[in-house]
């Protein structure tokens, strides 16, 4: 499944495309985001704020969610690295916790005025769904493999099943239940889950277990 940002190129093709343009447009959709919400959100109102006219911002984007999930995925993706360390569960700790940290801040509110958003208008979820929550399952997905191909994950588990109790836990924590994700239960979240998915006698760090 393509990317929202693959859709839109592929929409805008053979059509000038200012950067410096795009870019105030982008910045001003998360600023207005981060200021009044999905509910105070609107093509008129950000366009005001980038300088641009809003018949721009309809050529590029079709809705005011598609550009509320397009500005919410740029400014949220330098929030989340996953570095490459050659341990997939040191990884993926990696990418847990900064998940948890994007969520306790502003990006958390957002995300959940998007997923709101989304039960009405599904072409909003739709875009969620293909620019943040596919690509990023799948490259999560990817990396945790190398943990089955080196014997640190019992060969018998399902990493959906193992991932959705993962990011699960973590975005019911936070999105539904409204309670804190500090780094201490995050660490209590990834020890109990991956000592059901690690091969046995180890610790989610790889170290022979005394028990």
């Amino acid at each position: 499944m393509e990317s929202l940002k693959e859709t839109h190129e592929k929409r805008l093709a053979g059509r000038p495309r200012c950067t410096k343009t795009r870019g105030a447009i982008m910045a001003a959709a998360y600023e207005t985001l981060l200021e009044r919400g999905l509910a105070g959100f609107s093509i008129e109102g950000v366009a005001a704020r980038a300088g641009c006219a809003k018949t721009t911002i309809y050529r590029w984007w079709p809705s005011k969610g598609a550009l509320a999930v397009e500005a919410f995925l740029a400014a949220v993706e330098p929030l989340l690295p996953f570095p490459d360390t050659g341990s997939p569960i040191a990884d993926l700790k990696v990418q847990l916790h900064a998940f948890a940290t994007a969520l306790n801040g502003p990006p958390g509110q957002v995300l959940a005025d998007l997923i709101a958003e989304g039960q009405n208008h599904p072409e909003t979820m739709k875009a969620f769904i293909a620019g943040y929550l596919v690509p990023r399952r799948q490259f999560v997905r990817a990396r945790m493999a190398k943990g089955l191909e080196t014997g640190a994950i019992r060969p018998d588990i399902d990493l959906d099943i193992a991932l959705d109790a993962l990011f699960g836990a973590i975005g019911g924590r936070a999105l539904l239940w409204g309670r804190p994700l500090d780094p201490a239960w995050v660490e209590k979240l990834i020890d109990t889950v991956l000592r059901g998915v690690l091969a046995k006698a180890q610790t989610f760090e790889g170290r022979a277990d005394p028990a």
